[in-house]
């Protein structure tokens, strides 16, 4: 009893140290340019090993892929750090990574910014969640991913096919021994989440 509750205690520690160590690094992405946080990124990556260092990578990769695919804006609302893959949104992209890091990235969003991001890609605004907005919020979590792959620079990382889904009160499996990041963004049109669960 004493040894389990002391590996309990020692995770929750941990995880709130990680937590802690996230928010750092992010505060610093508004001071630092791109060279000197990627080569600060792959450093703290091989000495530390902690799963919060990807998270930087993902957070300016949605970033960069809204504003440049529909000129939105979007702003980190909240972050936390979980025990599954649940979702509130309506719609959700999943993709995987593999190679010298091994993962899954969940994209998710509600039915309004789906159906306003439908509206800025094809200039029409569906009436309901259909195929084109499968395969829209699928191709944001397939540039999500990559943006991040490329910021992450590291070797041998390969992404898997997007799969999406539509819907509520969801789990998505994914490695047991890895935590969940989750990302909460607001966005002209509504909230999203980016969530990822990566390890070695």
């Amino acid at each position: 009893m004493w040894k389990t509750s002391l590996c309990t205690s020692n995770y929750k520690a941990y995880s709130v140290l990680k937590a802690r160590l996230f928010l750092v690094i992010n505060s610093c992405l508004h001071f630092l340019d791109s060279s000197n946080y990627l080569s600060e990124l792959k450093k703290m990556t091989v000495e530390i090993g902690i799963q919060s260092i990807y998270m930087p990578a993902f957070i300016a990769s949605t970033k960069a892929v809204f504003a440049t695919m529909l000129g939105w804006e979007v702003e980190v609302q909240s972050t936390e750090i979980a025990d599954e893959f649940r979702t509130g949104h309506d719609v959700t992209g999943i993709i995987g990574f593999a190679g010298s890091i091994k993962g899954t990235i969940v994209i998710s969003v509600d039915k309004e910014v789906a159906f306003a991001a439908a509206e800025a890609f094809i200039g029409e605004r569906p009436a309901t969640i259909n195929n084109d907005i499968l395969d829209l919020v699928g191709e944001l979590a397939n540039m999500i991913g990559g943006g991040a792959k490329e910021r992450l620079d590291l070797p041998g990382i390969v992404l898997g096919l997007p799969t999406t889904v539509s819907g509520c009160n969801y789990k998505v499996s994914f490695n047991p021994e890895a935590d969940i990041e989750t990302v909460r963004f607001q966005s002209p049109s509504g909230d999203l989440t980016v969530q990822i669960a990566m390890g070695h």
